[in-house]
């Protein structure tokens, strides 16, 4: 049987750390801004891959059975 994964409560202080805990907010802010750069330097090329025709086929079957529930960006 598979590994259930723990769930962690977002803003909790849950027992995992990405060493930061010594650092003002704003240093905060920045390191997880540059983690941020990292793993979409690093994803780039994944994500910018097509996506498999069975995702486009369910999304073609979600907007023909949802006609009116267009995704509008905030």
């Amino acid at each position: 049987m598979p590994k259930r994964h723990q769930t962690y409560a977002a803003g909790g202080n849950t027992g995992w750390s990405i060493g930061a805990n010594g650092l003002t907010a704003t240093a905060q802010s920045e390191l997880l801004k540059d983690l941020g750069r990292q793993l979409r330097h690093g994803y780039q090329s994944i994500l910018e891959e097509p996506a498999p025709d069975r995702i486009g086929q369910l999304l073609e079957k979600l907007v023909r059975t949802h006609p009116g529930d267009g995704h509008k960006d905030h």
